[in-house]
């Protein structure tokens, strides 16, 4: 072989070891890239799985923070309906009861006697005419009858007296 031969020779040698070299550089290149991209799609996963996360802590938290507010204002809706409610039962009870206690009060005064009523009728049926009218005795309204005065002390214990005809 001659010297240029050995020359080629050697310098195709290192040639090819470079180019192993650059291979193996390549190689180690394309591997720190994956790993580079790993690591950012790990890193950029981690990143918005935590913000996330911390957004709907936040948001739970703050929705939690309403629903209490939302179940305290129903509470007092239903408290303040509840006392309207009762207010308007005890106002319509109240004058209810007073409207009858009036009634009550007005026959009582001014109305006379309904159980007389049938005895006295009896009376009139039997052609007694006679004057009927309303006596305060000790603040209470009772039926009278005009008698005549000196005609009084009939009966078993002397409590008649003759009705004075019109």
């Amino acid at each position: 072989m001659t010297p240029d031969e050995k020359k080629l020779y050697a310098l195709m040698a290192v040639a090819e070891q470079q180019q192993n070299l650059v291979n193996q550089a390549v190689k180690e290149l394309q591997i720190t890239k994956e790993h580079i991209q790993s690591t950012i799609a790990e890193q950029t996963h981690h990143t918005v799985s935590k913000s996330l996360n911390t957004g709907l802590q936040e948001g739970t938290a703050e929705l939690i923070k309403t629903a209490k507010a939302l179940g305290r204002l129903n509470n007092s809706i239903e408290s303040a309906r509840d006392q309207l409610s009762w207010k308007l039962i005890t106002i319509v009870l109240g004058i209810f009861a007073i409207l009858m206690l009036g009634i009550i009060w007005l026959f009582s005064v001014y109305i006379k006697p309904l159980g007389n009523i049938p005895q006295i009728e009896s009376l009139r049926q039997q052609g007694i005419q006679f004057d009927i009218g309303s006596c305060k005795v000790d603040g209470e309204s009772k039926p009278c009858v005009r008698v005549m005065k000196k005609q009084c002390g009939y009966g078993k214990n002397g409590d008649f007296c003759v009705i004075d005809p019109k």
